[in-house]
């Protein structure tokens, strides 16, 4: 939460990319954020979601469809903060191209938290520093995560600004 507060301004418009049953959208609505949005495929996290925080209703866009198909949808630079947190790792090379349109939609901030090294049929590791720094973002923090509880360090924290802001 430190890292979007120091980044973010509270009035921005903030898209998770894989927001699952929406712990990290809660807690940026207890932080002041108000203007949240995520993007869901799995039906029944969106329906934990509405279940767990109830009070996320009243102010979150949610898209209940895979990113491939509701990254599409969205405005260019219509978010201050894109953010996905252990989601692009399983994001399958054919797909890859939507790194670009996070990117498009992206008008200031990108954060990434992903594993970045393992291996396995459901994961893609990439350098996520040199993938968003290839579409126009310069990184401004890097965190290797072996000391966070649940993550390890096959994962990695960056924030990366739009060059030109």
């Amino acid at each position: 939460m430190d890292t979007v507060n120091r980044h973010v301004p509270k009035q921005a418009e903030i898209l998770e990319i894989g927001c699952n049953v929406g712990r990290n959208l809660h807690h940026l609505a207890k932080a002041g954020f108000t203007k949240l949005s995520g993007i869901e495929i799995n039906d029944e996290a969106i329906r934990l979601l509405r279940a767990t925080f109830p009070e996320l209703q009243q102010t979150l866009t949610l898209w209940n469809d895979p990113v491939e198909d509701a990254i599409t949808r969205l405005h260019d630079r219509q978010f201050g903060l894109v953010y996905t947190m252990a989601v692009l790792e399983h994001i399958h090379p054919d797909s890859e191209w939507i790194f670009a349109d996070m990117a498009r939609i992206t008008s200031d901030v990108l954060i990434t938290v992903e594993d970045e090294h393992g291996v396995s049929w459901r994961h893609f590791p990439r350098n996520y520093g040199a993938v968003f720094g290839a579409l126009g973002f310069e990184q401004v923090e890097v965190r290797d995560c072996g000391d966070i509880e649940g993550l390890g360090s096959d994962f990695c924290a960056r924030v990366f600004k739009k060059k030109g802001i």
